[in-house]
């Protein structure tokens, strides 16, 4: 089933066209970069600040830079879908996507979880305040979710490829 979708897929025109431009796949490559760096460097930040590092810095001075993290998490899925789309079989039968797709899910789920139940609360503390523990617990797992995804990510032509 996967791979005839593969197969589908990478026969669409859409496909074609992203394999046709060589210069087009080290672009997209360089642009997820620099969107990992938007998304990981400032929600890390703001992960260890949760978790109790950084006390001089004020939670909501980090959260200002939240919209940045948000235009790489973009970047990262523009150029995302523009590798799966341009070469779909190194994906679909890989165990490293779907680890990455399985922690990508756990750090959404736990941003909007923070961002609905906690959101408003963090907004209270100021520099020097130590975060709570559910702040710490979500702090932890975000960050460990982000380090499985760009593991993930990094090990996706080392595991499990059949391509």
């Amino acid at each position: 089933m996967e791979q005839s979708f593969a197969t589908w897929l990478h026969a669409t025109a859409l496909s074609q066209a992203i394999n046709y431009y060589p210069w087009l796949w080290p672009i997209c490559e360089s642009l997820h970069f620099i969107g990992l760096a938007l998304l990981v460097g400032i929600t890390g930040t703001l992960d260890l600040r949760l978790l109790g590092f950084m006390r001089s810095v004020s939670i909501s001075a980090i959260r200002d830079f939240m919209p940045w993290a948000i235009v790489g998490f973009a970047i990262n899925l523009v150029t995302g879908l523009v590798f799966f789309i341009g070469l779909p079989r190194q994906y679909v039968d890989n165990v490293a996507f779907y680890g990455k797709m399985f922690f990508l899910l756990v750090a959404g789920l736990n941003a909007m979880f923070f961002e609905t139940r906690l959101g408003s609360r963090v907004l209270t503390l100021g520099p020097g305040e130590d975060t709570p523990p559910s702040f710490k617990i979500v702090g932890a797992l975000s960050l460990f979710s982000w380090l499985a995804v760009l593991y993930f990510g990094r090990m996706l032509p080392f595991i499990g490829n059949s391509f």
